[in-house]
């Protein structure tokens, strides 16, 4: 038998419900898997991503209910950006190895054909080829720009 005074398990589920979404802050239209997770700190910067404008968020009034409910506390100086936010960015060691391979390994058969197939003006049959070969129609879209950007270099090598 629980005590009268004590949350049901319920409630307490829902509290703390209350308390994760308060400490999410992001853009309301953004995706859940999206939206970032920082500290409770008194004054919260929301970015919206469609304008240049920062929203402040207001101080926290140390009172349970409310809008601007939680306990008063200080603002982090510098938040650190994580490095997981820079997945992705290729460095400049990275892009200059790939580039002294790409030099001296050359094109791979299959993108030869998607050169050839893209001179005699079948783009289409090339982003086919491409994405047979490279798995999604996206990974295919972008070895075809690649391969084009390699036609227009060296027409414009050879050019010279």
């Amino acid at each position: 038998m629980q005590h009268a005074l004590s949350p049901t398990p319920r409630y307490a589920l829902r509290r703390a419900a209350n308390q994760k979404s308060a400490k999410c802050i992001a853009n309301p239209t953004a995706p859940t898997s999206l939206r970032l997770r920082q500290p409770p700190s008194a004054t919260t910067v929301v970015a919206n991503p469609k304008s240049s404008t920062v929203v402040m968020a207001q101080e926290r009034s140390g009172i349970v209910v409310g809008l601007n409910k939680g306990h008063k506390t200080t603002p982090l100086n510098t938040p650190k950006t994580k490095i997981s936010r820079t997945k992705g960015q290729s460095s400049r060691r990275t892009a200059f190895v790939r580039e002294i391979t790409r030099e001296v390994v050359g094109l791979a058969p299959y993108e030869r054909r998607i050169i050839e197939l893209l001179r005699n003006t079948q783009d289409k049959r090339a982003r086919k080829l491409a994405k047979k070969r490279l798995g999604t129609f996206t990974r295919g879209k972008r070895k075809v720009e690649d391969m084009q950007t390699v036609i227009a270099e060296a027409r414009r090598v050879g050019g010279h």
